[in-house]
């Protein structure tokens, strides 16, 4: 495994993070024996960053991965949480916040936590409520050892963000697919500048480019036989600047392939580089919606399974088929057409998706 030395808090992290969003599941249900199981390899191969969050999965990710860390010693592991300021209006809630996800995971300290998934009115929230006072006072009190932010906007409130506070570190959406977006390449130009270390998350962009479709990869396949999952890693892990990479891993398979990605990551030729942007344009030419599946908008109140459908929307899109892009009774199971457009979800979506509108599109090209 490889390993970033981060100079501004002196803490040395693997080049591959652990993403908890993405635990496999029987029946909607986190399986713990494969969680532990997949945790264990993870940990073995040197892994020592496991990033959770007090809103996946209702909470349940954080017991999971508690429950699986608990198989070692608490100084071999950084654990990562976040600050929902959507479900804040107030101090006591992030109180009550804080200690839950203390108790989820079953610590007695988060090592790197984030006031989560930034925007407008989530950092006028913060400040509303003194959030960074807040969150201050626990790293004075050793309840939280970094502080840092995630964010999915532009550079203006990046800039905002980053002039209220010497924070630890950043944590921003970076791939060879997102560099206008979310702040993209500019947020990360930025993040370099004030030598701040970078996290990355959605390196695959939701598993979009671990799957890229034989038809669209075949760049890829001319220069040899490297999975799209390593190209797009390989991308990253020659920046600057990036400290650790999350993958958000749902499989014993897929632990084991970024493992052995990670143990190789050699630079980028001029005709790979080359490869990654003829991809990119066979991505965005076919591409439906900038769907992640990160599973923010969830649940629907009425019933609608929105990554799910997008899924299948974009999967069909990039693999060209030509039939009826879903099936009836796969209709009945993803409920598009409940949506009514209410645009709850609108609120949540990290990634600015007018979803009652694609909803819409998507329903008409059936």
């Amino acid at each position: 495994m490889e390993y970033s030395i981060l100079e501004k808090i002196n803490v040395k992290l693997s080049k591959l993070a652990f993403g908890a969003m993405r635990f496999p599941k029987d029946k909607d249900v986190i399986n713990q024996d494969k969680v532990n199981e997949m945790i264990k390899l993870a940990h073995n191969a040197g892994i020592n960053y496991y990033d959770t969050a007090y809103v996946y999965d209702n909470g349940k990710s954080e017991k999971a991965l508690g429950i699986a860390l608990k198989q070692f010693k608490r100084e071999e592991y950084y654990v990562t949480d976040k600050m929902p300021f959507w479900l804040v209006k107030s101090k006591e809630d992030m109180e009550r916040i804080f200690n839950e996800t203390l108790d989820n995971i079953g610590v007695e300290y988060i090592d790197f936590y984030l006031m989560h998934a930034l925007e407008s009115k989530y950092v006028d929230t913060m400040e509303q409520v003194n959030g960074l006072q807040w969150a201050i006072e626990k790293k004075k009190k050793g309840l939280i050892k970094y502080l840092g932010f995630s964010i999915h906007d532009d550079i203006e409130l990046l800039d905002k963000v980053l002039d209220m506070y010497d924070w630890d570190f950043v944590q921003i959406q970076y791939n060879y697919m997102d560099l206008l977006d979310n702040p993209g390449q500019k947020g990360y130009e930025r993040l370099l500048e004030k030598k701040i270390p970078i996290m990355i998350m959605e390196p695959l962009k939701g598993g979009m480019l671990a799957n890229v479709p034989k038809e669209l990869r075949k760049p890829f396949d001319q220069l040899g036989n490297d999975t799209s999952a390593k190209y797009a890693f390989r991308w990253l892990a020659e920046k600057e600047g990036i400290a650790t990479i999350l993958s958000g891993m749902s499989t014993l398979e897929q632990v084991q392939e970024n493992i052995e990605i990670f143990k190789d990551l050699k630079p980028l030729s001029t005709e790979e580089e080359e490869a990654i942007e003829i991809v990119k344009d066979n991505i965005n030419s076919r591409q439906k919606v900038k769907c992640t599946g990160c599973s923010y908008c969830m649940p629907c109140p009425h019933g609608v399974n929105i990554p799910g459908n997008f899924r299948r929307w974009n999967n069909n899109a990039l693999n060209s088929v030509s039939e009826n892009w879903i099936s009836s009774s796969e209709i009945n199971y993803e409920n598009a057409e409940k949506c009514i457009g209410c645009g709850i979800c609108v609120e949540h979506c990290p990634q600015k998706i007018n979803i009652p509108e694609k909803i819409r599109e998507m329903i008409g090209e059936r």
